[in-house]
């Protein structure tokens, strides 16, 4: 058993309940901070949060998740936050077996953050049904890498680094 394991599966510092944690937190910054201040009230990149949300739920439904109106927009939160929730159990489960992740978590935790956005455009999006995003350009594209390093890595860091034995 690893020393992140050491406590006991009731405790408040299990695996899964921190991914949830993790899921939870990395979701809301992910979709509050940055889909809603930043693409829909600053840039005005999208009409409106809703159809951000609708653009989550196009991953599942295709172009159909835009006539859905409150219901697919629903649909868009809950896969967001069970997406992250498994995003974050990836990493918190990867802290748990690799002793070097743990030893230097936030170098870690930020290279994740990265790699989720890799994952995200280059893996997941194309074999979703979500119509494929035209190329950033270089200042978002900048933006959102420091998007997902600050605001999905590196609280998941913090959440290991605080909760985890070394």
């Amino acid at each position: 058993m690893s020393a992140i394991a050491s406590t006991s599966p009731n405790s408040n510092n299990s695996l899964l309940r921190l991914s949830v944690i993790g899921g939870l937190i990395i979701s809301t910054l992910h979709l509050f901070l940055q889909q809603w201040i930043f693409t829909v009230l600053i840039a005005k990149l999208a009409p409106s949060f809703t159809v951000v949300l609708q653009y989550v739920a196009s991953g599942l439904l295709g172009d159909a998740a835009y006539t859905g109106g409150f219901a697919t927009a629903l649909l868009g939160l809950i896969l967001e936050y069970l997406m992250c929730i498994i995003i974050a159990g990836i990493f918190i489960f990867s802290a748990d077996r690799i002793p070097l992740l743990r030893k230097n978590v936030i170098v870690g935790s930020l290279l994740y953050g990265f790699g989720v956005l890799i994952v995200m455009n280059f893996v997941v999006q194309p074999l979703s049904a979500a119509a494929t995003l035209p190329a950033p350009p270089m200042g978002l594209l900048i933006e959102i890498v420091l998007e997902h390093m600050l605001l999905v890595g590196l609280p998941l860091g913090i959440l290991v680094q605080r909760n985890f034995n070394k």
